[in-house]
């Protein structure tokens, strides 16, 4: 009876691992930033003279390639400071000829909660970087990237891999130099049309506890950063019109309050503050309300590289 029960589990079994490593395999295979940054990290980490980290929005804001300072990104999309400071004290160590780490503070950034022990991410910091962001020992399933975000990935294998449909374009340091696609791009960039849109995503809801957390972690990366000698330098990336006035005036207050104390604490911060710049940012160079697209990417890009030269 126990070796027909055990004979029939593997045989139910089999099959489910089987079809589970072809689908982790499959994922693993889909265009993807983190192995091309694997791949710089392991034959460019000796190079390195300035890290950029940060969300989705220095993400699309900054294509290394326009850099003169040898540069890698590892901003990624909702990722937080503390996710930052994870990647920062694993990898900065290792890159023997850093000299700049480029930081983001989006105007909620310190009202919005930690990524946490359970992000989603933290199996790709793992299995690309090496980076243990868990906050516990490793455990045997903890680099499976299929099973922290399922439908996301079963997503991008459909419009990859069925449909088609993704255009996405990676360069080789892994910017997406054809990322134009989003709301802006479908009304054609009507001003007049995106002013009628009254939802899109952005944090109005204020949270004292998460702000104090978040603040004495900020304070503790600079920290890190100063004892190290190395130049920090803080972006706010621009927002379009629409984003700017739908702004809770009390987060934004704290978020400059504490820029302000950084500034005095640490005078040797650089800051390129363009979220309010809606004169060199016009609608054309947005995907979205807050997500600028290689056009403004390329603007930005050129204030980032002008402060780097200056350090020089």
């Amino acid at each position: 009876m126990n070796r027909k029960f055990i004979t029939y589990c593997i045989l139910f079994f089999i099959p489910i691992l089987i079809g589970y490593y072809l689908i982790e395999t499959v994922t693993l295979n889909l265009p993807s930033r983190f192995k091309i940054n694997q791949s710089l990290i392991k034959n460019n980490k000796d190079s390195f003279e300035t890290l950029i980290l940060g969300s989705s929005q220095m993400k699309d804001a900054v294509n290394p390639e326009w850099l003169d300072s040898p540069t890698i990104s590892l901003a990624s999309s909702s990722q937080h400071h503390d996710s930052d400071f994870k990647l920062m004290k694993t990898l900065v160590p290792t890159f023997k000829n850093l000299k700049t780490v480029v930081l983001e503070v989006s105007y909620s950034h310190f009202e919005l909660p930690h990524n946490g022990s359970n992000f989603w991410k933290n199996p790709l910091y793992l299995k690309y970087y090496n980076v243990n962001a868990f906050n516990r020992s490793i455990r045997l399933n903890d680099r499976l990237i299929y099973l922290k975000n399922p439908s996301l990935y079963s997503k991008l294998i459909l419009s990859n891999y069925l449909l088609k449909s993704n255009k996405d374009s990676l360069n080789k340091k892994a910017f997406y130099i054809n990322n134009y696609e989003g709301v802006f791009s479908r009304v054609n960039y009507n001003e007049a049309k995106i002013s009628t849109i009254s939802l899109f995503k952005i944090n109005t809801i204020e949270d004292l506890r998460i702000y104090k957390t978040n603040k004495e972690l900020f304070f503790e990366i600079l920290e890190y950063l100063d004892d190290k000698n190395i130049q920090v330098i803080i972006c706010t990336v621009p927002m379009y019109k629409e984003y700017l006035h739908k702004r809770n005036p009390s987060i934004l207050l704290r978020r400059d309050s504490v820029l302000s104390m950084a500034n005095k604490k640490y005078p040797s911060i650089e800051f390129v503050e363009k979220e309010e710049d809606t004169i060199n940012f016009e609608v054309h160079d947005f995907i979205n309300h807050n997500h600028l697209n290689p056009d403004g990417a390329k603007k930005f890009t050129e204030s980032l590289n002008t402060i780097l030269n200056q350090n020089e």
